[in-house]
């Protein structure tokens, strides 16, 4: 056997084992659910709705992609000069993440603008602006998309049929008897891409706060764990894509042309279609930049970024260097299958139909099947918690997008010179590597970009797939949007532009120099794997916690929990805690329902804060409804203080409450305000004290508040500046604790604090998921716990209470539990 056909033999049996383990099996489990469920749906009724609204969402986006990108598109394919200006151009808009080119716009409408605050006294008038802002925001990212397919269709037209059409007919006839014909395929294979991709969005219209199939999908998986449900609600959806994947399989053998192209058409003029392009880039990429630009107010966040942050984008880019290779190896070996004698065409088909099918499908439900196959197979905790799920999720994802690509590569190369090389007796390899690669790479380029740039930025699948503690650069910066860091937000963003420009342009090059050599692939591949071999994720722990007992689960029922943010102890010695539903329930110390009672508004947002009165009553942070809502010890509310502003007695997004013991009461809060407001126990506005900012004094988003009587002493964790402020009860700063860091004696998002009884501090440290002790003084005493989801390990910890036994009672909100630790 030739070399050439071992290499075929060895891609095609790689690829068959990565599409079985990535793609088949999973959908194989997701399909089972279907037909056997073992839970009801949550969503009832409501998810036609949520159904019909994602798919006019999508068509909409989807349909104005394609108008965009039909110009630059045809320039692409038909334009003789500047091909590397355009790719280029066609490029840069995708380096600013969906995500971040929303928040981007969305800077005209903080709280702290006049637009924002008339937007936020006017709920319905602020949904539709959100939903029409997420919707403009997704066409100008996918735009670039539609214009990479649509500009590979122009290439595949005859140029002597063209010409001779330009002899007799009109543009308008031109356009209805040869462009249409011609590019109805690459334009609906464009508006699908683009629909798909729109159908599954997650993080613009979840920061929009628009409820779709995507967004809840996803949320509803991270918050109960449990996919049957979902999955079978979800079975219309799921059945289109199937019915959708299966003609996407069965049509690809006529995505090839009659005839072969005879070079580029020729055009009149592309001037105005320069400009036509030019403007979409303005539009898409310098703007959205210029307004991250001028909101910067400080350089202090781009030197947190590389202390803290480094470690999250060299982590989340590797994977997605993995991802693009591991998609492309998979579509490769699609394609080489259609040569398999006897059953090569049904197995191919067969192939196709599920790569299409895994691309179709709501990522979170795949992702989710994915790890229930680890769970039934008993596979070692190194293959669950490691990062090689993510990476599997997301190819599974994006596999189909290489596939799509090489299919239409495929159909533009010159059929003549193929048979020619078949003749001579070239392989199917070396015809693909020869021919046909240097005719798409830029395509191939591009396409490979695209893939690097969604697997960075994707995030239904990875917060169903990310193991605990593993850092992802996406997930931390929808965190920090969540919480309006808004300079550790804009500082995180330039510099990922920064990095994908001079990457879009390395990549380029890199292809253009090797664009017929075939070790890119390996190159990039042993990158990925330096980087993840080099990169480690866990957070030092110098004492092993001893646990004492674990409280509650995942779910809705009494004792269990979706996503618990908020802990406090009532007189009694009994525990209240409140979740992401907005419930607040009361456990015994031993873990037992006593009762529970609903926050009287949670649509907006949920609670972060609990804190008990000298009085015996509850006061709670209602965050998202801007004000502090009081509750008796049976759950009734008995009052309330505060309302949405600036000014004094107001607030933004309030976090936690605390007393002196002498009457007055703190209040602290972040979104634009970040200081801390001081009340009388009537509500009475007395005096605030701290400014938004990083300087000595002034606070970031403070998270907690402890107050230690007997020095007359109160605790802030002030979180993104990642330390405790000590101030005197009139608002003195004192001295602080701790600085940004992962070594013990450090903090990384201090999110909440509590008194031991000997007066030392214990510190919930959310960004390296550990405890932490301090002495009054500033030292630290001890670290406490890893990442992880086992006994003694924390996901993402909120909230912490001590009772008088000195037990820590820790929200480990990431596994929907509480746990009991004794230090």
């Amino acid at each position: 056997m030739s070399g050439e056909k071992i290499s075929m033999w060895f891609i095609s049996t790689i690829s068959l084992i990565l599409w079985i383990a990535i793609i088949f099996m999973p959908l194989l489990v997701l399909f089972a659910q279907i037909t056997f469920p073992v839970e009801q749906s949550e969503f009832g009724g409501r998810f036609f709705r949520l159904m019909f609204r994602s798919f006019a969402l999508a068509a909409v986006i989807a349909t104005v992609s394609v108008l965009l990108g039909y110009v630059p598109g045809r320039l692409l394919g038909t334009s003789r000069k500047g091909q590397d200006l355009l790719l280029l151009l066609l490029l840069m808009p995708l380096v600013l993440p969906r995500y971040v080119l929303y928040y981007a716009w969305t800077l005209l409408l903080s709280p702290t603008t006049d637009l924002g605050r008339y937007f936020s006294t006017n709920p319905e008038l602020a949904r539709f602006v959100g939903t029409f802002t997420s919707s403009m925001v997704l066409v100008l990212w996918y735009w670039p998309l539609a214009a990479l397919l649509i500009g590979q269709g122009w290439r595949n037209i005859d140029r002597q049929i063209w010409d001779c059409a330009c002899l007799e007919a009109s543009n308008f006839q031109i356009f209805k008897k040869i462009t249409l014909p011609l590019l109805w395929r690459c334009m609906c294979l464009a508006f699908v891409v683009c629909f798909v991709l729109s159908l599954s969005e997650f993080t613009t219209f979840h920061l929009a706060g628009i409820q779709t199939i995507g967004t809840e999908m996803a949320v509803s998986y991270e918050l109960t764990g449990s996919a049957s449900g979902i999955t079978r609600a979800a079975w219309p959806v799921i059945m289109l894509a199937f019915v959708l994947s299966i003609a996407l399989g069965k049509t690809t053998p006529s995505w090839s042309p009659a005839a072969a192209p005879v070079g580029p058409i020729k055009m009149k003029s592309h001037k105005w279609r320069w400009a036509v392009l030019f403007i979409l880039t303005i539009v898409s990429l310098l703007i959205p930049i210029a307004l991250l630009i001028g909101n910067v107010t400080n350089t202090e966040a781009f030197k947190t970024f590389f202390k803290l942050h480094i470690d999250e984008l060299g982590w989340s880019f590797a994977i997605a260097i993995v991802v693009g290779i591991f998609s492309y190896l998979i579509a490769f070996g699609a394609l080489l299958l259609e040569k398999v004698p006897k059953f090569g065409r049904i197995l191919s088909m067969t192939v196709f139909t599920t790569i299409f099918l895994a691309m179709l499908v709501p990522p979170s439900l795949a992702a989710a099947s994915l790890i229930k196959i680890l769970a039934v197979c008993n596979f070692p905790i190194m293959f669950r918690q490691g990062w090689y799920i993510v990476s599997a999720g997301q190819t599974a994802r994006f596999a189909g997008v290489a596939l799509i690509v090489l299919i239409l590569t495929r159909a533009s190369e010159e059929r003549h010179l193929s048979e020619m090389a078949s003749l001579d007796g070239a392989s199917r390899l070396n015809i693909w590597r020869y021919i046909h690669f240097p005719r798409s790479w830029r395509v191939f380029t591009g396409v490979f970009l695209l893939i690097l740039m969604f697997s960075i930025t994707e995030l239904s699948a990875t917060m169903v797939l990310l193991p605990a503690g593993l850092p992802n650069f996406a997930q931390r910066l929808l965190n920090q949007m969540h919480y309006a860091r808004d300079q550790q937000v804009i500082a995180s963003c330039l510099i990922l532009i920064c990095l994908f420009l001079v990457f879009t342009v390395g990549l380029v090059a890199i292809f253009r120099i090797i664009r017929t050599q075939c070790y890119s692939t390996l190159v990039m591949l042993c990158v990925a794997m330096l980087v993840l071999s080099g990169c480690d994720h866990k957070s030092s722990s110098d004492r092993e916690p001893k646990v004492i007992a674990v409280h509650g689960q995942t779910g809705r029922g009494q004792g269990e929990f979706i996503y618990p943010r908020a802990i406090d102890i009532a007189s009694d010695g009994s525990l209240f805690i409140v979740d992401k539903t907005g419930r607040i329930q009361r456990l015994t110390t031993e873990g037992d329902f006593l009762s529970e009672f609903q926050m009287p508004q949670a649509k907006t947002g949920k609670p972060v804060g609990l804190s008990f009165a000298p009085n015996g009553n509850l006061y709670v942070a209602d965050t998202h409804y801007h004000r502090i809502v009081i509750f008796s010890p049976e759950g009734k509310v008995v009052g309330q203080f505060g309302k949405f502003g600036q000014d004094e007695g107001c607030f933004i997004y309030p976090t936690d409450v605390a007393f002196s013991g002498d009457g007055r009461i703190f209040v602290s809060e972040y979104g634009g305000n970040d200081r801390i407001s001081v009340f009388s126990e009537k509500g009475d506005f007395l005096y605030c004290f701290g400014t938004p900012g990083n300087e000595r004094g002034q606070l970031s988003r403070p998270s907690a508040l402890c107050v230690d009587c007997s020095r007359k002493r109160l605790y802030v964790a002030d979180a993104c500046n990642h330390r405790i402020g000590i101030y005197n009860f009139d608002g003195k700063l004192l001295e602080y604790i701790s600085s940004i860091g992962r070594e013990p004696g450090r903090l990384r998002y201090p999110y909440d604090l509590a008194l031991l009884p000997d007066g030392d501090i214990a510190v919930c440290e959310y960004g390296n998921n550990r405890l932490q002790l301090f002495s009054p003084d500033g030292r630290s005493l001890g670290v406490y716990g890893r990442p992880g989801r086992q006994l003694g390990e924390l996901a993402y910890p909120w909230g912490l209470a001590i009772d008088s036994k000195g037990q820590a009672f820790i929200v480990d909100a990431g596994n929907n539990r509480i746990q009991v630790w004794k230090f």
